[in-house]
């Protein structure tokens, strides 16, 4: 962990308030801060869990997203003072990142195999040995999760976070608002670009489904300061996007791994293979049928923008 982290975490957070005074209505960007707030305390206790408990697939991938709903948003956020906050981006995003490798084999060995394996008649679907080699390496990658998650505590980045929103003169609610609608429309733009680099690779697909998050994630923390139906419809379609571009990168990860895991039974993953690669073929055509909806959607942040 970086020495600024260490240093602007050891600062204690400002006091406010009196005793016995009615507080006033939350404003805009205090529900932003409660909403980041919200997103550690849920990745703390994944965290805990998974320190204290038998390992469950769902808590890591808790963790994950909830350190990404925060990565997503957090550098737009810190555009109302001069720190970046880029050293607590960087921390939590490393966080994440360390479990990366071990969410793709859950999803393969817990999700993908059993689907290929119900789709297929007994004699089609013989990868027994494949699958062993992959539950191997799958408890080992959990076994390597959890020691990541025994490194990376989020006490630091919490109470740094925490000072920076402390020190920071509160931005009014139109300011909240401007600059929520700026960073709806740059990651927009930037999903509709690589939405037109879309070429049938696991890259390009990979990166439309990143911009996807970051775009769910961004109208998801300014839902708010905007009329509920117009958030909800993008929000709902959003959605809907992400689970089709995540579904047809599940398949070609798995098909990536089940080739690193096939060793000397290298013939019987061919089948699942092939299944693979067409339900990830189909799985990015419903994705762009979603992104075809999702287009015809009002911008209903662009009233705001100035």
């Amino acid at each position: 962990m970086s020495a600024r982290l260490q240093h602007r975490a050891a600062s204690p957070r400002a006091l406010s308030g009196h005793a016995m005074v009615k507080s006033p209505a939350p404003s805009a960007f205090d529900r932003i801060r409660k909403s980041l707030d919200g997103y550690f305390a849920k990745a703390v206790n994944a965290r805990k869990r998974l320190l204290t408990e038998p390992y469950d697939a769902k808590l890591l991938h808790a963790w994950r997203v909830n350190l990404r709903r925060i990565t997503a948003t957090l550098k737009d956020v810190a555009q109302f003072s001069d720190d970046d906050l880029d050293d607590v981006h960087a921390y939590l995003r490393e966080c994440r990142e360390a479990t990366g490798e071990t969410r793709d084999i859950d999803i393969l060995v817990d999700e993908t195999l059993p689907g290929f394996v119900e789709k297929h008649a007994p004699e089609e679907n013989d990868i027994d040995t494949t699958t062993k080699v992959l539950k191997a390496r799958q408890a080992g990658a959990r076994t390597q999760a959890v020691a990541a998650l025994k490194k990376y505590d989020l006490a630091v980045p919490m109470r740094a976070l925490r000072h920076w929103e402390a020190t920071l003169e509160p931005p009014t609610d139109s300011m909240t608002r401007k600059l929520a609608s700026s960073s709806i429309e740059k990651h927009y733009r930037q999903l509709v670009k690589r939405a037109e680099k879309l070429d049938g690779g696991q890259k390009t697909l990979h990166r439309l489904r990143t911009a996807t998050k970051k775009l769910r994630y961004t109208v998801e923390l300014y839902a708010h300061l905007f009329p509920k139906q117009a958030t909800g419809s993008w929000l709902k379609q959003l959605a809907d996007l992400q689970g089709h571009l995540g579904l047809a990168h599940d398949r070609l990860m798995g098909r990536k791994l089940i080739a690193t895991a096939a060793a000397d039974d290298a013939k019987a993953p061919k089948p699942f293979r092939r299944w693979a690669k067409r339900t990830a073929y189909d799985a990015s055509k419903d994705a762009m049928r979603s992104l075809s909806k999702l287009e015809h959607l009002r911008h209903y942040w662009r009233a705001h923008a100035n």
